[in-house]
Parts: C-alpha cells; sequence; structure tokens
C-alpha cells in the first residue's frame, strides 16, 4: 500500500481514544490462542516483535546451548536395499532436532530482521551475533548405528542439513546493516564484517542491496585495507602448509578465492562515479604520490629537486581552492595517506602536507570526519591535534573522550573536561577541577571560578569562604580575575 504508514498515521489522528481501543480488543479477539501471549506482551511494551521471542528467553535458550542441555541428534544406518528393491549398499544419515531448536533460532533470525527495520540496530547486531556463533552439541540417536564424525553442529552445517531454511544473502546483510549502525568504533566495526564475509557459512553469498555500500561510506577503504591484509595472512599460511595436508591446503585456497571475491566486489563500489567524475585533487595526489616513490629512495634529505615540486603542486591546489567540489572519497583517501605517513616528515615536506590536510575540509562535517581519521593513528601529538579539531568545531563530547583520564600538568585539558561535564555530571566536573588544582601549578583560576560558582549555586556558604581563603593563598591564581567575578 503506497504511503502506507502516514495514511495510518493520519487515520490514527482523525480517531477517538475510545474507538482506538475498541479496534485493539476487536483485533485481539480475533486472535488464535497461541498468539494471545505474544500480543498481550507487546502491547504490554514487554516485545517489540511478536513473532519474536523475548530478550530473557534468547539469553536463556544461548545460555543452555552452551551448556549442552540443547543438542542436535544423530542417526545413520547402512541401507543395503532401496525401497524398491534395488541394491543400495550405501550409510545413509539423519539428524534430529528433539527440542525444536532451529525454530526458535529462525523466530529469533525473523525478529532481528524486524528490529533493523524499526531501527534497534544494537539489539539486532547483539542478537544475531549471537546467533551466528551458536553450536550445538551432537549426541547420538538411541537407536544409530554409528556414531557421528562430528562433536557439533552451527548454523552453517544446520543449513546443509536442512534443519533449518534461512537466506544467507538476506542474513549477511541484515547481519552487516547492524554492524555499520550499531558499532561507532570504525576498527571494531570493519573486524566483524570482514569476519563474516570471511565465515563458511556466508561462503558464495552476495550483497544485492546497493545502499548498503556506497562510495562515500567511511568503512569502504577500512574494509578494502582489511581484506587485503587476509589475503596476504592467507597466502602466508598457504606457503607454510604441508603439501599433503590436503584439507589444509584446499581451505586455505578457497579462503583466497572468496576474500579475492569481496574484494573485487568492494573495488567496484564507486567505480563508475570516479570515471564519470574527473577530479583535480586527486590527479594532483597521484603526481605528489609519484614525487614520494622518487624521494623514497633517498629519505632524508632536504635538498632534492622532487620537494620543491611538492611545495609547488600543493601550494598551486591551495591557492585554486574549489575543495568542495571535490568527492569526500578522494578527500579522505588522501587525509588518511598524510596521517598515516606522519605528514610525510621523513621526505621533508610536512610543512605543505598540513597546509593540505587543513585546507581540503571545506565544511564542518568534512572537519570532524577529518578529526575521526586523525583519532585512529597511533600518534599523541596528531590525536591531539585531532581533539583541539573536535573542539573548534563544537564537538565537545569527542573532544573530552580524548583526555579522559588525564593526569598532566596543562591546564587546558582540564578545562576542556570540566567545560563538558558541568552540566552532563557535575559531581564529576567538580573531582575535576579538584584534581586539576594539584595538579597544575601554572594558572590555577579557572578552576577556582569553577569551584566558587558551584558553591554558590548549591548555597554552600562555608565551602566558598575555604576556597576564597585557599585561592588568595596561591600565586598560580588571579585574584583580580576572582574578586570581579565574585565581589
Amino acid at each position: 500500500m503506497e504511503n502506507f504508514i502516514k495514511k495510518l498515521q493520519e487515520q490514527l489522528d482523525n480517531m477517538t481514544e475510545e474507538a482506538k481501543d475498541q479496534w485493539i480488543l476487536t483485533q485481539a479477539r480475533l486472535l488464535p490462542e497461541h498468539k494471545q501471549e505474544d500480543f498481550y506482551q507487546s502491547i504490554c511494551g514487554k516485545k517489540v516483535v511478536m513473532n519474536m521471542p523475548g530478550l530473557d528467553e534468547i539469553a536463556a535458550f544461548c545460555d543452555r546451548v552452551e551448556r549442552g542441555e540443547i543438542v542436535m541428534q544423530y542417526e545413520t544406518h547402512y541401507i543395503e536395499f532401496d525401497d524398491f528393491g534395488d541394491y543400495h549398499d550405501e550409510w545413509e544419515h539423519d539428524f534430529h532436532d528433539p527440542d525444536h531448536a532451529m525454530n526458535f533460532v529462525s523466530s529469533v533470525l525473523h525478529g532481528c530482521h524486524d528490529l533493523i527495520i524499526l531501527g534497534d540496530y544494537e539489539t539486532a547486531f547483539k542478537l544475531l551475533d549471537q546467533m551466528l556463533n551458536l553450536c550445538f552439541v551432537i549426541v547420538d540417536h538411541p537407536d544409530t548405528d554409528d556414531c557421528c564424525a562430528d562433536a557439533s553442529m552451527d548454523l552453517e552445517m544446520a543449513i546443509d542439513e536442512r534443519l533449518i531454511s534461512i537466506d544467507r544473502n538476506d542474513l549477511l546483510e541484515d547481519y552487516i546493516r547492524s554492524c555499520k549502525h550499531a558499532l561507532k568504533d570504525v576498527a571494531q566495526a570493519v573486524n566483524y564484517i570482514v569476519s563474516a564475509l570471511s565465515a563458511p557459512l556466508f561462503k558464495d553469498c552476495e550483497i544485492n542491496d546497493p545502499d548498503l555500500f556506497q562510495a562515500d561510506d567511511p568503512l569502504l577503504p577500512e574494509i578494502k585495507t582489511k581484506l587485503h591484509e587476509e589475503r596476504q595472512k592467507l597466502l602466508s599460511l598457504l606457503a607454510k602448509a604441508d603439501e599433503e595436508d590436503y584439507l589444509a591446503v584446499y581451505q586455505y585456497k578457497h579462503q583466497i578465492l572468496n576474500i579475492s571475491r569481496w574484494t573485487s566486489f568492494f573495488e567496484e563500489i564507486g567505480k563508475e562515479q570516479e570515471q564519470s567524475e574527473p577530479s583535480l585533487l586527486k590527479d594532483a595526489w597521484s603526481d605528489i604520490q609519484g614525487l614520494i616513490e622518487r624521494l623514497s629512495y633517498e629519505p632524508y634529505m632536504d635538498d632534492q629537486m622532487e620537494m620543491e615540486e611538492i611545495f609547488l603542486i600543493i601550494e598551486d591546489l591551495i591557492q585554486r581552492g574549489e575543495f568542495e567540489q571535490e568527492p569526500w572519497e578522494v578527500k579522505e583517501h588522501i587525509l588518511s595517506e598524510i596521517y598515516q605517513n606522519n605528514y610525510y616528515v621523513d621526505y621533508c615536506v610536512e610543512d605543505p602536507m598540513e597546509e593540505l590536510a587543513a585546507a581540503i575540509c571545506s565544511t564542518r562535517e568534512e572537519q570532524l570526519k577529518r578529526a575521526d581519521l586523525m583519532m585512529q593513528i597511533d600518534d599523541d601529538e596528531i590525536r591531539q591535534e585531532a581533539a583541539q579539531l573536535y573542539r573548534q568545531f563544537g564537538d565537545l563530547e569527542h573532544c573530552a573522550r580524548y583526555y579522559e583520564g588525564y593526569q598532566g600538568k596543562e591546564a587546558e585539558p582540564y578545562e576542556i573536561l570540566i567545560e563538558y561535564y558541568k552540566d552532563a555530571d557535575r559531581e564529576k566536573a567538580v573531582c575535576i577541577a579538584e584534581y586539576a588544582i594539584q595538579r597544575c601549578k601554572i594558572d590555577q583560576t579557572s578552576f577556582f571560578l569553577f569551584l566558587l560558582q558551584d558553591a554558590k549555586d548549591n548555597g554552600d556558604e562555608q565551602r566558598f569562604k575555604k576556597l576564597m581563603q585557599s585561592a588568595r593563598r596561591r600565586k598560580a591564581v588571579n585574584m583580580e580575575k576572582i574578586r570581579e567575578k565574585h565581589r
């Protein structure tokens, strides 16, 4: 139905409360008995998705699976002749699900899809990750003629044995989508996604939703890098593997093929757009990389012609401007390379690189994205620059997060933390200010100003007097500012 939600909202707005209640009770009377409890829990707010087990039920189920209380049964028999009397001479096996566990798993997986539609990505990701990592103990059926070669059954095996019917393509997309939205840490999200892409459960799967990954997706370059690392790791393991260990060699080769397939998939994303939209910035950076490569043969020298060329290219780019016309993915790639190589300090071009990095971001959003990239670098100076960017562009939360637990002697980090926590957690802000007075010996004025105001706001006259007396005795306090504020 076109505009279903909109039309439904309009109808609800036109209905009286009595009419809504009557409609709910009418639908409740029509429910079969086995759905009544779910309906009741939904209207009570205990369930968001009616046809899905509750969170407590799921937790209890997973706990029972881990303890080996919910199992799969294995049964096999030698069949000499089939039902038609023909000579068969084969062992036939079957798996049984005495606790109907796969029905439960199926309802959770489908429920997670509904949670994603509703925007509850965190719950969906947590549950999907649990379900995908479930491992059921396999026990022998009382009537079996032989034992099972496998000790346990994962979801992949359950699908192969037709114990559960799941579209693995849809499941993979649900898992990735929930992961992308639930995990804010890029590296963590990438690890989970690449791990899923590499898993046997999703072998030969495809991502059919074009909206799942766009060319400007911040995860895209990290996923490509991670896939490359995984491929190199597998190639190394393959090279070391014993050629007589056919199973290991076979597995490594197929894993490498799978990783290569996904690498090609992600490389194609946005390629058409890149071809149709020429980028002067991208071309200039390609020239710079060529010069850097030539410099790499003789690093730490400060009189080479290539350095001067890099200076001139960057100077021309900055003077031209027009960075707002450049796609973010190009800027992101350049910024990542600049920061990962520490402004190319080894080639004595750090000054123009710093200028270029600061110039190419044309909006507040891009500046904050730049800060995110910097914060991923394992370099204290670069991360500190990122914190200053967060502060400059109004993202005090991320700035404070960087300085959390700071114990140095500089005043500014404490001031940032106090500014952030004074509204979010007043008590913590007070503790930080008191600690800052102990650590900072150059200028303690701002900390006393905050503590005095806090005492005043709380009507604590005795504490106010003690703070004022303490401030007067300290050389690191500007009493003029104190008196001006609190006459």
